[in-house]
């Protein structure tokens, strides 16, 4: 019987500590669908609230025979006329590792190589728990995921927010406010993607410099997975 209650109190202590420390957010994985249908909606809005959104799949279509009727797409399609591949990517993009984000029909209508209207697009969604970060200029960025591993949803370096990590700036040369390094993502991702802890240094060195003469500051977030679904 004592080694019964032994093991039980151990499975519960790793169940306990294993959440303790990949748990960042407030709500559990919650599947979403996003329609947006076009001349109805300029554009497609994806909120998680206080969760990270994490795009699974986009489903486009070009046909103006498949147009939505009431704000519901066909049930019955045609093969795909372009892959929604780059539509897919421009979603991760603007909306991975974000609370919401909002994506312009536009862009799914100039995604290259189709660059054809897209009569609706549909977003399917998950929303992961986890908390975006900021780290100022030279001080380090630390990701932690006990027994699971790292997954970097979205990160940038640069300063577009006058009120994130503030400073004294030469009225010479007032700080930027549209400075953004586009490849950050590929940089911590190449740092910390499948590893347990990982620290990055929020530095020119690190991640170039892209406004000169003003403090920077790394924007990230991430979420953990388990071995081998990095």
């Amino acid at each position: 019987m004592k080694l019964v209650r032994r093991v039980n109190t151990a499975f519960w202590l790793s169940v306990f500590l294993c959440s303790s420390m990949t748990t960042q957010g407030k709500y559990p994985t919650a599947s979403e669908k996003a329609l947006t249908c076009d001349l109805q909606d300029p554009s497609q809005r994806l909120n998680c609230y206080d969760s990270l959104i994490v795009v699974q799949n986009v489903a486009v279509s070009h046909r103006e025979t498949e147009v939505c009727v009431d704000g519901d797409r066909p049930d019955d399609l045609k093969a795909s006329i372009c892959s929604p591949t780059p539509v897919l990517n421009i979603v991760r993009r603007r909306c991975n590792g974000h609370r919401r984000c909002w994506v312009p029909m536009d862009l799914c209508h100039a995604a290259k190589p189709c660059l054809t209207r897209c009569v609706w697009m549909e977003t399917a969604y998950t929303c992961e728990d986890g908390r975006i970060h900021h780290v100022c200029q030279k001080k380090k960025a630390t990701l932690h995921c006990g027994s699971q591993v790292i997954k970097v949803l979205m990160a940038y370096y640069g300063r577009t927010s006058q009120k994130v990590c503030r400073y004294r700036a030469p009225r010479r040369q007032p700080p930027s406010t549209t400075c953004r390094l586009p490849d950050a993502l590929q940089v911590m991702a190449d740092r910390c993607d499948g590893r347990h802890v990982c620290s990055v240094r929020a530095s020119n060195q690190i991640f170039s410099n892209p406004c000169p003469g003003t403090r920077k500051y790394l924007k990230y977030s991430y979420t953990c997975v388990d071995p081998g679904t990095c």
